[in-house]
């Protein structure tokens, strides 16, 4: 029998809400040269019967006789996985009906990848849009984001299964929730990942998610998995510091990748300067790629800088605000003070100070 070239593997436990949909937009892709391997992990619902009652001979269910969690049952599934390449998808997300074509295209041609995901669709339990989600396309990047947040949604992911196990292993069992994020920096530690610059999975933002779910034991393993990437370029302590504080994860998150504009001006600036010597220490540790390196530095200076001007622009800040925020902007990047937007904070700091002085002197 012709092994399949791409196994899409699902770990479901009482999944029956949104199984058939999931299902189907596997079932649907425009590849068809794939087995899909369900791993049942004991549930109680209609999971089965929603399964069973599919004709199509790409299917191949797997039954935990007692359940075994996610990790475990994924473990199971990635061991009967004959594909050359192994592709994710959860039992309440979307897949495109190109995303198995073009990740599986784009492995082809780019044999060094052990890991490739691609960006997504955030939508709420009935598939409204809530929003899309870009994340670090390159190797490096991925590397630096990895630090402080997991790149990769599980559902996009496709992985080059003998590079992966031979090399790096399977899921880590001692992770309940997060054994993705886990993974995938073992992996991108050793060898080289990406993520396509397309929106090729719809991620749902359900109450019944794993996300939604786990609560603090989610919070605990995202932590760890911080922490050891941390490890690679600070000490232990500095490390645990760093992640153990939900404050300072959530503010260098925000400041460099989410929604930045929450920050005050001092938590703005303060967080800038943790993050310098971290892109520093990373910097130097990877000095082997220079180009990359030099590139990666200059983006995130610029969009630090950038982003720090944009919340001197909120009409709440005093002169003293505005002060701060735009000297940590030319200490990252001179260039970012000769645009448009920072020379109309220029102008209201001067407006501010002038305000200040003119009502002291009244």
């Amino acid at each position: 029998m012709k092994r399949a070239k791409v196994t899409v593997l699902m770990a479901v436990h009482n999944g029956e809400c949104y199984l058939q949909d999931a299902m189907e937009s596997i079932l649907r892709q425009s590849f068809c040269d794939f087995e899909f391997i369900i791993v049942d992990d004991a549930s109680t619902d209609r999971t089965r019967e929603l399964v069973l009652s599919v004709n199509d001979a790409r299917i191949r269910l797997i039954e935990n006789r007692e359940k075994l969690g996610q990790t475990r049952s994924l473990n199971r599934g990635l061991e009967l996985a004959s594909g050359e390449f192994v592709a994710r998808q959860d039992a309440d997300d979307i897949s495109e009906p190109e995303r198995l074509a073009k990740q599986a295209a784009f492995l082809e041609t780019h044999h060094e990848l052990a890991l490739l995901g691609t960006w997504y669709k955030k939508v709420d339990a009935k598939g409204t849009a809530l929003g899309l989600r870009e994340v670090p396309c390159k190797w490096l990047e991925i590397r630096w984001a990895l630090m402080f947040f997991c790149p990769f949604v599980h559902s996009s992911v496709m992985l080059r299964k003998t590079a992966v196990l031979e090399k790096v292993g399977v899921y880590n069992e001692a992770f309940t929730y997060a054994q993705d994020y886990e993974l995938w920096s073992r992996i991108a530690a050793q060898l080289p990942v990406a993520n396509l610059p397309e929106y090729l999975v719809r991620f749902r933002m359900s109450a019944g998610s794993m996300t939604s779910t786990y609560g603090e034991v989610a919070e605990n393993e995202i932590r760890r998995a911080a922490i050891a990437n941390l490890e690679a370029i600070v000490d232990s302590e500095a490390a645990r510091r760093l992640a153990g504080s939900e404050t300072e994860l959530d503010n260098i998150r925000a400041l460099l990748f989410g929604d930045y504009r929450r920050l005050s001006a001092s938590d703005a600036v303060a967080t800038s300067r943790r993050v310098l010597p971290l892109l520093h220490a990373f910097t130097q540790l990877h000095k082997d790629e220079p180009r990359d390196c030099r590139s990666l530095e200059k983006e995130i200076r610029s969009r630090i800088a950038t982003r720090l001007i944009e919340i001197a622009r909120r009409p709440d800040q005093n002169f003293i605000a505005l002060k701060e925020l735009l000297l940590e902007a030319r200490r990252l990047q001179w260039a970012a003070l000769l645009t448009a937007r920072s020379l109309g904070v220029s102008l209201k700091l001067a407006r501010s100070r002038f305000s200040e002085t003119h009502a002291v002197r009244i």
